[in-house]
């Protein structure tokens, strides 16, 4: 096997021709260099330094390798080097993808500031519908902005924020019109979004123990259709603080605190470990994240000030 540890210790001798200039340039003893040109020696089957006189001279592979080395070394150290990442050269496509609790906000706030850093960058997203945080997954994508109960070991993270849920319903619904009980949340009919089954999950655990059940009017792929057939039916639905924000402008909607306590949920900002010291998409992470964090924390605020303002008095 190459010992490729010899390279240094070889183009040392072979630009000083000399042990004892070598032993210093190189910090060690003359006795330690004299090895190592035994072993250079061995390495090429050559002797790379004859004696002649009270000088060294090279051999015909000695002097071919005095021309080649450095270079070669030149190479080898270039692969130590990271060079400093200037976002306004890069031409990478960044691979996002996300839940249908941040669809419809996620690359419109990400591409109106990347925009701003270089006309070569570009995202391409997918929606993050059921799929699990294994490897296979999650290296097919550079970031997942998604909830998560636990994170596996070979996926890194930052926590964007917690979120809680509300009752959403239209205006013109009777349910509107009066308090949001246990027994009147259960009798009115629901609509879910098939891809937060966390929530239907959560709520169904906490129904099972009261006998109640709820009655699904219809599970759609995405908020904007669960709201719009929410808008014009006298149906409700269980949804995040944040969602509530943007959807208040586009349909007349009322927003009720929920009759029972749900835990609340943490979103992420989460990538594999095969990214972690990238240079680049260390740059797009962070570049992403304090997007993303004051985009939930202003939705939230809102959201909690819409359901607080119609939460029943004392």
């Amino acid at each position: 096997m190459n010992n490729y540890k010899l390279l240094r210790p070889l183009l040392s001798l072979l630009q000083t021709r000399n042990l004892t200039l070598s032993a210093l340039q190189l910090n060690v003893t003359q006795s330690a260099m004299s090895r190592s040109l035994v072993q250079i020696r061995e390495a090429f089957d050559d002797p790379i330094l004859i004696r002649e006189g009270q000088h060294f001279i090279l051999t015909q592979r000695g002097a071919e390798l005095l021309i080649e080395l450095p270079c070669i070394l030149n190479t080898l150290d270039s692969l130590y080097f990271t060079e400093k990442f200037n976002p306004a050269s890069c031409k990478r496509r960044f691979y996002l993808a996300y839940t249908s609790f941040l669809s419809s906000v996620t690359s419109a706030i990400i591409c109106s500031e990347l925009e701003k850093v270089s006309s070569d960058l570009s995202i391409d997203c997918q929606l993050w519908q059921g799929q699990s945080l294994s490897d296979d997954e999650m290296k097919k994508v550079d970031l997942v902005a998604s909830i998560a109960d636990t994170i596996p070991e070979n996926i890194y993270g930052k926590k964007l924020i917690d979120d809680s849920y509300v009752a959403v319903m239209s205006k013109n619904s009777m349910l509107a019109r009066e308090p949001l009980t246990i027994e009147n949340y259960v009798r009115a009919k629901h609509v879910l979004v098939r891809s937060i089954i966390n929530i239907t999950k959560q709520v169904d655990d906490v129904m099972k123990p009261t006998g109640y059940e709820r009655k699904v009017l219809a599970n759609v792929p995405s908020f904007f259709d669960a709201l719009k057939i929410i808008d014009t039916t006298e149906a409700i639905i269980t949804v995040p603080q944040h969602i509530i924000a943007e959807y208040c402008n586009i349909f007349d909607l009322e927003v009720k605190p929920l009759p029972f306590e749900l835990d609340t949920h943490p979103y992420y900002l989460l990538w594999h470990a095969k990214y972690q010291n990238d240079p680049e998409h260390k740059w797009f992470r962070e570049f992403c994240y304090p997007l993303l964090k004051s985009y939930l924390e202003n939705a939230i605020e809102k959201g909690q000030q819409l359901a607080l303002s119609k939460a029943p008095r004392a």
